[in-house]
């Protein structure tokens, strides 16, 4: 309703909704309108809580086309486990919880869960049951537009670690990449 309402006031993007007033926003948006205006300048005053607990991790991807054949989707179902299970790895986790998440060609959106007696103990249980979560959509309503993969219930509490870059360099390295830019003109 948002989406279409703000197209209808010719809000296509994020750009379009930086250009409003506050006034604009709250007259027609009511107070969703200061939220509005000030996310689209960048300013979100929500809390940080970098040590929160992970309740979930998964991954999902956006087709460019609408899937409508199982071969061309199951791989990327496959692909997906792959990247959860090696985060799985990386973190030590073991879930219970597997669920495939389909939004179909009109935005539609479906998930399909299982939770297992057990945490999952390696890829190919994970790639079982994510492919038996999506054949359990077949045969396919319409077009699928993206899939997503994701593992929940935990064995145990996994801390949601904060992963900062580290850009600091020591003065060699400054002093050499100071020497090798190039000159302005």
């Amino acid at each position: 309703m948002t989406e279409a309402k703000m197209k209808g006031l010719g809000i296509h993007t994020g750009e379009d909704l930086n250009r409003q007033s506050l006034a604009f926003l709250v007259e027609r948006f009511g107070k969703s309108g200061p939220w509005y205006y000030a996310i689209a300048r960048g300013e979100d005053h929500r809390a940080i809580n970098p040590d929160r607990v992970r309740k979930s991790s998964g991954s999902e991807t956006t087709f460019d086309t609408d899937l409508t054949a199982p071969e061309a989707i199951e791989p990327e179902i496959l692909a997906l486990a792959d990247k959860v299970w090696a985060w799985c790895e990386r973190t030590d986790a073991r879930a219970r919880t597997v669920t495939v998440k389909i939004k179909w060609a009109d935005f539609q959106q479906a998930t399909r869960s299982r939770s297992l007696p057990v945490p999952i103990a390696d890829a190919q249980t994970l790639a079982r049951a994510s492919l038996g979560l999506i054949r359990s959509v077949y045969p396919l309503r319409t077009g699928v537009r993206l899939v997503g993969v994701t593992l929940s219930n935990f064995e145990q509490e996994i801390p949601l670690k904060s992963e900062q870059l580290d850009l600091s360099l020591d003065e060699a390295s400054v002093a050499n990449t100071v020497a090798k830019a190039p000159c302005p003109a």
